[in-house]
Parts: structure tokens; sequence; C-alpha cells
């Protein structure tokens, strides 16, 4: 079994270092782990089988002088070098961003502290020097890890899904519809428009979105209402939003109307 070996109340920075042996280094799919008291030298007994991550002065700590890196940099950057890296385009981009994410925080360059209380850093570490503790802010850091790359990838993909949106003039002013699986409301807030359509070619859910508090969106509930009675039409209670199942409603009578129809629909009331 591989041994991964890192400081007791590891940082995220050491968590992630330790999550990229995980994930894409192939001889490390099962792994051990040790904590052992912060070390500039306990690497001694490095080798193939047992790798030291943030601790112990080795190839992957960046307390022996790397100003530049933090522990999982230097991890991607040697991954990267050894082709150990997916080669998909929209994993190594989210990937990418990850890795300048913790690395960003790890060096105090973070540009915006707000919501500190409820970030990943603050409340990963337990704090308490217990090995056992340690072993379960690693668990705990893998799974989050994992989500997070997740949201990244859709991210991703929402990016290079935008290219083909569609921009029309509606009454609340400019709209913008898109047919995506990944883009959602969030994505949206980042682009400029009053109204937004977002149609999942997939799972044939619907969404109008508006991210203006002055929108009523009740006028478009009632046209697709009248257009398509039998489909599975909802009024958020904000108005702001018009749906038409999702992953909150997966047992859903879809809309018939087409894409180029729930466009014209938004047009015409």
């Amino acid at each position: 079994m591989k041994i991964l070996v890192t400081h007791i109340n590891p940082h995220l920075d050491d968590i992630s270092a330790m999550w990229l042996f995980k994930r894409f280094h192939p001889g490390f799919s099962e792994i051990n782990l040790e904590f052992i008291s912060a070390s500039r030298d306990a690497c001694k007994d490095e080798s193939e089988d047992k790798i030291y991550l943030g601790t112990g002065g080795g190839k992957y700590d960046e307390h022996k002088g790397d100003l530049a890196d933090c522990a999982t940099s230097l991890v991607w950057k040697d991954f990267g070098a050894k082709g150990l890296l997916p080669k998909d385009e929209i994993t190594i981009k989210a990937l990418k961003e990850l890795i300048e994410w913790n690395t960003l925080i790890d060096l105090g360059r973070f540009p915006s502290h707000d919501f500190e209380e409820f970030s990943v850093p603050s409340f990963i570490r337990p704090k308490d020097s217990n090995i056992e503790s340690s072993k379960k802010s690693v668990e705990l850091g893998f799974e989050i890890l994992g989500r997070i790359l997740e949201v990244l990838k859709r991210k991703q993909q929402s990016i290079k899904d935008w290219e083909n949106h569609t921009e029309f003039e509606s009454v609340f002013g400019k709209a913008v519809a898109i047919e995506s699986q990944t883009v959602d409301r969030e994505f949206c807030r980042t682009h400029a428009g009053n109204l937004f359509l977002i149609v999942d070619p997939k799972n044939r859910s619907v969404q109008y979105f508006t991210p203006s508090f002055k929108i009523d969106l009740e006028p478009i509930y009632n046209k697709v209402k009248e257009l398509d009675p039998d489909a599975s039409w909802f009024l958020h209670q904000s108005h702001h939003m018009v749906l038409c199942g999702g992953g909150s409603a997966p047992e859903f009578t879809a809309t018939k109307l087409s894409f180029e129809q729930l466009i014209e629909a938004a047009k015409t009331i």
C-alpha cells in the first residue's frame, strides 16, 4: 500500500496535494495516510511508495524555499511534466482554476477575504493536533475537492456552450436564450441581460430567470401556461423565475414548446 505523509492538522494545500496523488497518479489510487509533526528533514525515508507532501523538506515541500509555489502546485507541475494529468480540455481548465485558487490561498494572495468564516480553509482544519481528526479532515477535503472540480467543469462547459447563445429584445429589455445542460442562474449573473431563458436539451427542463429585483415574470408564466397548459410550469414565489422541471423536480411533464417557441413567447407578451 502506498503511503502519503503530511503534517498533523493539515492545511487545505496539503490535503489538495494528497487529493491530486489519489485522483490522478495511477499508483496511488489506494493509499495509507501518515501524519507527523511538521519537519524540514523527515523525508530521509521517502521513496516511490512513500511520499511527503507539504512537510519533510522533500520534493513536494514548499517550505524549503519555493516562494511562488505550494505543495499542490509542486505536485501539479510534476504531474504535468510526467503526463499524469487528464487530456480533455474542460477538465484541465477546471483543474487549473482549482490549483490557482488553492495556491493563492496558501500564499496569502487571494484577492478577497469576504465570507472568510464560511470558506473551505476556515473549517477544514480542526486545529487540535490529533491524528484521527487530521485523517477526517483529509477525507472531508477529498470529498469537497471532488465536488469543487465538478462545479468548475460545469463552469468551463458553460463558457463553451455560451458561444452559441441567442440574444433578443423583450418587454423587459435585453434577453438571452441558451440551450445547455450546465448553464445556470449564477453563470447568467456574470453576463449582461434582464431576462435569461435556459433550456436543458437532455433533461428537457426550462427556466426563465431575471436577476433584476424590479422585474416580475408572471406575464411569461401566464403566456407559457396558455400556450402549453399541460406542462409543469411553476412560478417561483419571488416572481423572478418561471420553471418547468429541473434538478429539484425530476418528475415533471415537459413542455411541448420548442426552443424557438419559448423565445417567441418571451418576445410577444
